[in-house]
């Protein structure tokens, strides 16, 4: 028996499994906004896998969640990791002005770790001069344009050291 006949019309299961790409975003995005922990985790996690599925839609919807979401510091956090691989100027210059805009303190720290792995973990072309900028910023400590300072070089060496 065909697959197609048991399981009828859902796109998103094929013959090599579950496609994200497939998959109808409506129910994921409400279980984003949802205010029941693993539903919202859920939601993050399909997004980002939908997005790394081609979904560009789904990054959209992330970055707008992060604009739109409280000061619930867990809440954004786990948005920003579900940002890790989207590689995009409008991440990038968002999260940027994340670190601006949210003062350091021992409840948001976390958070602010958090948002500078993600930029770290983007193509240097997207995030050099962010990180500049930053590192020059005397609004934020020493340590942190230290921080800043330390990601540019990593990734310099990486770049010419490690191809």
């Amino acid at each position: 028996m065909d697959v197609s006949d048991l399981l009828g019309d859902v796109p998103w299961i094929t013959e090599e499994g579950f496609d994200p790409a497939q998959f109808p975003i409506d129910g994921v995005l409400k279980q984003a906004l949802s205010e029941n922990e693993r539903g919202f985790h859920s939601g993050l996690t399909m997004l980002g896998s939908m997005y790394s599925h081609g979904r560009e839609e789904a990054a959209v919807f992330l970055l707008g969640l992060l604009v739109a979401c409280r000061d619930d510091w867990e809440r954004r956090t786990a948005i920003v990791d579900a940002l890790r691989g989207v590689e995009t100027a409008a991440c990038a210059n968002t999260l940027f002005n994340e670190l601006k805009r949210v003062k350091s303190s021992n409840t948001t720290r976390r958070y602010l770790a958090a948002i500078v792995k993600v930029l770290a973990s983007m193509p240097l072309e997207l995030v050099r001069s962010g990180f500049e900028a930053l590192a020059d910023d005397k609004s934020f400590s020493y340590k942190m344009r230290n921080k800043f300072k330390a990601v540019l070089s990593e990734r310099r060496f990486r770049r010419e050291f490690c191809r």
